[in-house]
């Protein structure tokens, strides 16, 4: 591995135990735990090129920077709102962190239930003394995505600006964005590209945007190539990588799933079949795309080359217990998450209520490694790879 992956990290963090586990990478020792702290998983974790890695502490309502570089430790907190944490973005300079939340509703006494008005909230803190500033949006299920000194906000059919100067002068205010772009219905899926662009999945494809001048102008809608559409999307430096799932019933096991790759300048996509079955997120480094398939007979990790956007490695993994099963669920059972270290050597992914991690290369296509977690990693957990020194083209939350 590169002379930067000296201090790699593996973070694993298992919101039912309410720890955080830090591993040194390749050779698997751990480090520390962290207890005490409930990971929010919608808003992710966003390493950042100093060492830090930031994450919501949804239990103590705050945003925490944990320092992986050395002996692992909390370096600063910043305080937030109460409210569901769902998405969390960093500029490009790695100065601002912007935290979103799904706030309470607004109702006046004796208003009826369905006449309530949702609200959003989005929380700017300053990196370098964790202050932090919150304003009021509308929104139901704020993303965000900052593009220079702006804040994007996805809301509900549209994206919105918010200049981040203003957020941090008016606290505690219901701002007006200063331009709007009407998007396609139930958007889900945000990513800022370093070229400039923002991007957002909705029914009606892949939406792109710019920001000019502080104002937000449409580039393009790129419409999904294979059934269903994609709800999670990551970058690396020049593509956009996702997966769009068909789900026609409630049937997980007819669900259709496709590894799909755009390039945000042209448009340009390329799609590879993965199977049908239950798949929740997926992994990227510069090398590949990792993807978790959950089906009846076995696990089966896929492994798609970024630059072709075909499938490389197919890995088999015995299916949990508790895991995905006729007529239930999946989001309800025990399922594995993946993670893959920024060069692609190496794959970590979870095992739902086992505390183990099965530890892949992707490259000889086979595990060549487990860990064993001080916690069961029920539902899944969450992890992600931290390297000091390594530039972070994907600047939101995972």
């Amino acid at each position: 591995m590169a002379e930067q992956s000296i201090e790699a990290r593996l973070v694993v963090a298992d919101a039912a135990a309410g720890s955080v586990h830090v591993y040194a990478i390749p050779s698997n020792r751990k480090l520390t735990t962290i207890s005490g702290r409930r990971f929010a998983d919608h808003s992710g974790m966003q390493p950042l090129r100093d060492g830090r890695l930031l994450f919501v502490d949804e239990a103590n309502h705050e945003l925490v920077a944990l320092q992986t570089r050395g002996m692992p430790r909390i370096v600063g907190t910043a305080e937030l709102p109460e409210g569901e944490a769902t998405h969390l973005a960093v500029d490009e300079s790695g100065r601002y962190a912007v935290v979103a939340a799904a706030g309470e509703h607004d109702h006046e006494e004796g208003e009826e239930e369905h006449e309530e008005e949702a609200h959003g909230l989005l929380t700017v803190v300053d990196l370098q003394n964790y202050r932090s500033s919150t304003i009021e949006v509308d929104s139901a299920h704020p993303g965000i995505m900052v593009s220079g000194d702006t804040v994007v906000h996805r809301g509900d059919g549209e994206l919105e600006t918010y200049p981040i100067a203003d957020i941090i002068a008016n606290p505690g205010a219901h701002l007006e964005p200063t331009s709007t772009l009407p998007t396609g219905a139930n958007g889900h899926g945000e990513a800022s590209h370093a070229n400039g662009l923002v991007l957002g999945a909705t029914d009606a494809g892949l939406e792109t945007a710019r920001v000019v001048d502080g104002e937000l102008q449409r580039v393009r809608t790129v419409a999904w190539p294979t059934p269903g559409r994609a709800s999670y999307v990551r970058v690396t430096r020049e593509k956009l990588i996702t997966y769009t799932s068909d789900r026609p019933g409630d049937d997980w096991q007819n669900w259709r799933n496709d590894a799909l790759s755009v390039m945000p300048e042209t448009g340009a996509t390329t799609s590879a079949a993965l199977g049908n079955g239950f798949l929740f997120r997926h992994a990227l480094s510069d090398r590949y795309a990792g993807y978790v398939l959950h089906q009846l007979a076995a696990d089966q990790v896929y492994f798609t080359n970024v630059k072709t956007g075909q499938v490389t490695t197919q890995v088999r993994l015995p299916s949990l217990p508790g895991g995905p099963a006729v007529g239930q669920s999946p989001w309800e059972a025990q399922m594995r998450r993946i993670t893959l270290d920024p060069f692609g050597a190496l794959a970590y992914v979870t095992g739902g209520g086992t505390g183990k991690i099965s530890v892949i290369s992707p490259d000889l296509g086979r595990v060549v490694g487990t860990i064993t977690t001080p916690t069961s990693l029920n539902g899944g957990g969450a992890l992600t790879v931290v390297v000091p020194g390594q530039d972070i083209p994907d600047r939101i939350g995972r």
